[in-house]
């Protein structure tokens, strides 16, 4: 029996990754859908008969996917895939198939196939609805400042007077609003960990931006976006197409 497989996930690479995994594996997989955002999920669910299994990135773009199962009632089977393992994974295997940490693992994949043949059940929805109601309700505490050095001292500026972090040969940075340029340890993955998604969005792999920082959003072609930061950037900073829809419904939330 052919295993309709639905992937929610907002990283391109991630998401050709697991296609690529799927489609090699010795189960008869079909992809009936790839969607990077919340907002794109509930409203795919709305429209759309049920996968037979969903693979679901718990961190995407516009929020956590556990949005998702407060607009929609979801009993089709979940595989979670994650780079993070601080959502109670071990809880989730309870209710869920099973879950992959990044980079995915062919192997591990095939292990939760496999799981899935031999079980053949649907979700707990109730069950999902609870835990992740647990889950949300322990404050996840982002990142508020930044300790840098300038000059012969330390300062600590907070994370609403940055407009965008960067980064270009193996060094990060970020550059306040009033145009002060500082340099971090961090890489611009760990950064992007530690702070709210509501408040930055990853547009490129260069570039971490937010909102305030936007200056104009210009149509680009074959569906992409340029933008114009300010302070301004020494180098363009173009969305590609797949990066331009999830942008344009983070402005919209």
């Amino acid at each position: 029996m052919t295993i309709n497989s639905l992937i929610i996930e907002d990283e391109l690479p991630n998401a050709r990754r697991l296609e690529k995994l799927l489609n090699e594996s010795a189960y008869p997989v079909q992809i009936v859908g790839r969607l990077q955002t919340v907002k794109g999920a509930i409203a795919w669910f709305k429209s759309n008969p049920a996968p037979s299994l969903i693979f679901m990135d718990i961190r995407l773009s516009d929020g956590l996917s556990f949005e998702i199962y407060k607009n929609v009632e979801l009993e089709a089977p979940v595989v979670f895939t994650t780079a993070y393992d601080e959502y109670a994974l071990q809880a989730f295997k309870v209710n869920s198939i099973d879950y992959l940490l990044k980079p995915i693992d062919k192997a591990a994949l095939e292990r939760a196939l496999d799981k899935f043949s031999k079980q053949q059940h649907k979700s707990n929805y109730q069950s999902m609805v609870q835990l992740f109601g647990q889950i949300q309700s322990q404050q996840v505490i982002y990142r508020s400042r930044f300790l840098v050095t300038f000059r012969d001292q330390l300062i600590s500026i907070p994370v609403e007077e940055i407009a965008y972090f960067g980064s270009a040969f193996k060094t990060t940075f970020f550059v306040s609003h009033k145009g002060e340029k500082h340099y971090i340890s961090q890489t611009l993955e760990e950064v992007e960990k530690e702070l709210s998604p509501a408040l930055f969005f990853r547009v490129t792999r260069q570039f971490l931006v937010c909102t305030a920082a936007v200056a104009k959003i210009h149509l680009f072609f074959n569906g992409k976006l340029k933008l114009e930061l300010l302070p301004a950037t020494e180098e363009e900073v173009v969305l590609s197409r797949d990066k331009s829809i999830a942008f344009k419904e983070w402005l919209d939330k």
